[in-house]
């Protein structure tokens, strides 16, 4: 089970919010109280390390096609749009508990998610990362960030809506998915619904940056009430988990 744990600056209390909650659901059984400190994962203080190797390397330009989205520059330093280690560690810890075969993450961006998620796997000694971004450049300082990690993942250079049909196999399900995209209800609620086509029941969606915008919080409101969902719930006021009944 996900109980809280007593670990070191890296780690701190996340509060959870319930929106829906069955008694029976796999969240339900598993994140218990009202909040959760992380334990730290092995691999925390390489992937740090990592991150903020690729985060002196300065501003990135960011992928053309999300321009007509963009809320400021065009470019990113990475560690404006990476998760902080307490989520980090919290994602490598749900897939030990979870014991994914595939997780799908969509975008890469620097790497960071996705060396924790495949830190999890690691532990596990099993499952797959597919990771999707558009962005050529932030791409290939994902790939080298990611390998330092393991070699569990494949890296499409793409969009998910694009790409995901050509890289998950018929016979596979999705069984974490993270969507990490462009943060607006019209890319989103699409995602989802490619996202929930081609997962299965118990399967657990995460949303970032829920508090985005108003917009984006009309968004997490929307979905989080969805009954095909059994669960709901929000990691502070940033991360959003949905199970799929």
């Amino acid at each position: 089970m996900i109980k809280p744990y007593v670990i070191s600056r890296i780690g701190r209390k996340l509060p959870i919010n319930w929106v829906k909650k069955d008694e029976g659901s796999w969240l339900a059984q598993n994140f218990i109280g009202d909040f959760i400190i992380p334990p730290i994962n092995s691999y925390c203080t390489k992937i740090e390390q990592l991150a903020e190797h690729t985060n002196q390397k300065g501003n990135q330009p960011l992928w053309e096609g999300y321009h007509g989205n963009n809320i400021g520059s065009s470019s990113r330093k990475p560690n404006t749009v990476r998760s902080v280690p307490a989520i980090g560690n919290l994602f490598a810890y749900l897939v030990q508990e979870k014991k994914p075969e595939i997780i799908v993450e969509f975008g890469t961006a620097f790497g960071v998610s996705g060396m924790y998620f495949l830190a999890g796997l690691n532990k596990n000694e099993k499952g797959s990362l597919l990771t999707f971004d558009p962005n050529e450049v932030w791409a290939k300082l994902a790939k080298e960030n990611l390998l330092q990690i393991s070699n569990r993942f494949k890296l499409t250079v793409g969009t998910f809506e694009e790409n995901i049909d050509n890289i998950l196999l018929h016979n596979q399900n999705i069984d974490i998915a993270f969507i990490d995209a462009i943060h607006t209800k019209e890319f989103v609620i699409p995602q989802l619904e490619i996202v929930i086509a081609r997962a299965k029941k118990g399967s657990i969606i995460i949303l970032d940056d829920i508090n985005f915008s108003a917009d984006m919080i009309n968004c997490w409101e929307e979905v989080s009430n969805d009954n095909r969902f059994i669960s709901s719930l929000s990691i502070g006021d940033r991360v959003g988990m949905l199970e799929l009944k």
